[in-house]
């Protein structure tokens, strides 16, 4: 089994903080955390954080991760028309690759998991070779072109507050059973969200939700740490999707 952990690389809570404390602070806390297991992941960045945090995307390459796409400015693509959506995407791409100093960008993630129906015809003119915008409740196909497939790898859709502390469940009931499970989280998991939004007074914010502040900061860290020695204790080998993709690639 495969256990691939997948970090996407924005805001601080996306259309209610328009802060950085998760790619300044959180980020370093889980390369760190990555560091000390030698495990490399996958991390998915706004242009945004690309072009106003250029140290980021230069810290994690440098440190052996994938980089990948996830949208301009953490957009609601779903609510787009499939030019608005392949313009957002283009120029998230050409940013991010300019801030690049060797990586192929070759996968993509839509903000809120909430791709829209044209994705894939998007991610093939682009050059994309994988996506993974679709939760674990949404199969869908491949994308076929005469050129190649669009791979969908499924994160769990699951809240911070469930993900993690059911670890020792997941892994023993169905984990195991799986050629590849994708774990993805945000920056700023890894801040103490409960305190910054009762700083600035952001409980009574409508987009508010109880999983930005349950198990984030130093918590996040910990039961992250515990669930990599569980996955390690069980043989589970942690990889980013693109070594993935290229060794099914070369197997064929």
């Amino acid at each position: 089994m495969k256990i691939a952990l997948t970090y996407d690389i924005e805001r601080d809570i996306p259309n209610v903080l328009d802060t950085f404390f998760g790619v300044k602070i959180g980020l370093i806390k889980i390369l760190k955390l990555l560091d000390n297991y030698n495990i490399k992941g996958t991390f998915f960045c706004t242009g945004t954080v690309a072009d106003k945090q250029p140290w980021a995307i230069n810290t994690i390459e440098s440190k052996g991760h994938e980089i990948a796409c996830h949208s301009l400015n953490h957009e609601r693509l779903n609510k787009l028309s499939f030019e608005e959506c392949k313009e957002i995407i283009s120029i998230n791409k050409k940013i991010i690759e300019k801030k690049c100093q060797k990586s192929e960008i070759i996968g993509f993630r839509a903000p809120y998991l909430k791709p829209p129906k044209f994705l894939f015809r998007v991610l093939t003119d682009l050059g994309f070779k994988y996506d993974s915008s679709i939760s674990t409740r949404k199969k869908v196909q491949y994308y076929q072109t005469n050129r190649f497939e669009i791979q969908e790898f499924h994160p769990m859709d699951i809240y911070t507050v469930f993900r993690l502390p059911l670890s020792s469940f997941l892994l023993r009931k169905w984990i195991l059973k799986k050629e590849l499970i994708v774990l993805y989280f945000h920056s700023w998991e890894a801040i103490d969200i409960k305190s910054l939004m009762c700083n600035l007074n952001l409980f009574k914010n409508s987009s508010y939700r109880i999983d930005r502040w349950i198990n984030t900061g130093d918590s996040f860290i910990i039961t992250l740490n515990k669930f990599i020695n569980e996955a390690i204790s069980k043989k589970a080998e942690f990889c980013t999707l693109k070594q993935f993709i290229t060794k099914k690639d070369a197997q064929r």
